[in-house]
C-alpha cells in the first residue's frame, strides 16, 4: 500500500469519526459489570452472579486466581471469593482483557489470517506487560496485562470493517501496513467511546512514539512500549537499551530481563490462551 492508497485510509478513517455506530461496543459481560461498579454500593453477590452467568469468563477468573507466583487469591478461593478480594477496577480491567477477542468476527481467510497475527503478538505483549508490572509496585499487573491488548485494539474494528470494502488490498503487507496506519487513531476513537481513562488510551496513542519523554513514575505506556520491543523481531537490544521508557524503568540488560520473565510471562500466556514463546 503506497500513497495511491491514502484515500482509502482517509476513508476509513472518517467513516469511524462520523459514525459512532461503526465502532463496536463494549463486550456485554465488561459493560454491565461496570455500570454495576458505578453504583453506590456495588453488591458483590450481584457481580459475582454476573460473571457466573458466563462460564468461560468464570472459568478464567478461577484460573487466575490460582496462577502460581502472582499470589492474589487465597487457595481454595470461590468465584465470590476472588470478587471480594479483587478491588473493582482491577476485577473489571481483567474481564475486558478476557472478553476483548469479541470485537473480531469474521471468516475471510485473508483477514482472519493478519487478526491472528496481530492478535497472537497483542497476547505476547499483554503478558510481558504483566510481567514487567511486578517490577513496579505503583502499577497493577491486570491494569498492565489491558494495556498490553489495548496498545493495538484499534486493529480489531478495522479488520472487521474491511469486509465491507473489497476494494481494498488482501495482500498480508498492506493490510498488516494499514493496521499499523489506523491502529494508534482507531483506538483511541474506540477507548474514548468506552470512557476507558486516558492512562490507558494513552497506550494506543503512544503505540509508536519511541522517543516520548514525560515527567512523574513510570506509567502504562512506558511499560507496553518496553513489552512490545521485547518482543520485536529481528531482536535489537541495543534499540531497546536506548529507547526512553526502558530506561525510566530503570530494568537489567534486555537479555537477563528476558530469563526474569520467562517463567511468569509464560504463566499470563498460558491464562490468556496464547502460544508458548519459543525458547531462545
Amino acid at each position: 500500500m503506497d500513497n495511491r492508497h491514502d484515500a482509502v485510509k482517509l476513508a476509513l478513517y472518517e467513516r469511524f469519526l462520523k459514525d459512532p455506530g461503526a465502532l463496536p461496543p463494549m463486550p456485554e459481560t465488561s459493560r454491565h459489570l461496570r455500570r454495576l461498579l458505578a453504583t453506590d454500593e456495588p453488591s458483590q453477590k450481584n457481580i459475582s452472579a454476573l460473571l457466573d452467568s458466563s462460564p468461560a469468563l468464570a472459568e478464567r477468573l478461577m484460573r487466575f486466581a490460582a496462577l502460581p507466583l502472582l499470589g492474589h487469591i487465597k487457595s481454595g478461593s470461590r468465584l465470590l471469593d476472588v470478587v471480594q478480594q479483587l478491588d473493582g477496577r482491577r476485577l473489571a480491567n481483567l474481564v475486558l482483557a478476557f472478553e476483548l477477542r469479541q470485537l473480531f468476527d469474521g471468516s475471510e481467510p485473508s483477514l482472519q489470517k493478519v487478526f491472528n497475527k496481530r492478535w497472537s503478538l497483542s497476547l505476547q505483549r499483554a503478558a510481558f506487560s504483566a510481567g514487567l508490572a511486578q517490577h513496579l509496585p505503583h502499577l497493577k499487573e491486570e491494569d498492565a496485562l489491558l494495556a498490553g491488548l489495548l496498545q493495538d485494539v484499534g486493529s480489531l474494528p478495522l479488520l472487521k470493517e474491511l469486509h465491507q470494502w473489497p476494494q481494498v488490498s488482501r495482500l498480508e503487507v498492506d493490510l498488516q501496513r494499514l493496521c499499523e496506519q489506523l491502529s494508534a487513531e482507531l483506538g483511541v476513537l474506540l477507548l474514548s467511546a468506552w470512557k476507558l481513562p486516558v492512562a490507558l488510551q494513552d497506550c494506543a496513542r503512544l503505540r509508536r512514539d519511541w522517543c516520548r519523554q514525560h515527567k512523574g513514575p513510570v506509567d502504562l505506556a512506558d511499560v507496553v512500549q518496553v513489552a512490545g520491543q521485547l518482543l520485536e523481531e529481528p531482536r535489537n537490544d541495543e534499540r531497546l537499551a536506548r529507547l526512553p521508557a526502558y530506561q525510566r524503568m530503570e530494568l537489567p540488560a534486555p537479555q537477563v530481563l528476558r530469563a526474569e520473565l520467562a517463567e511468569v510471562v509464560a504463566l499470563w500466556l498460558k491464562l490468556l490462551g496464547g502460544r508458548p514463546l519459543e525458547a531462545d
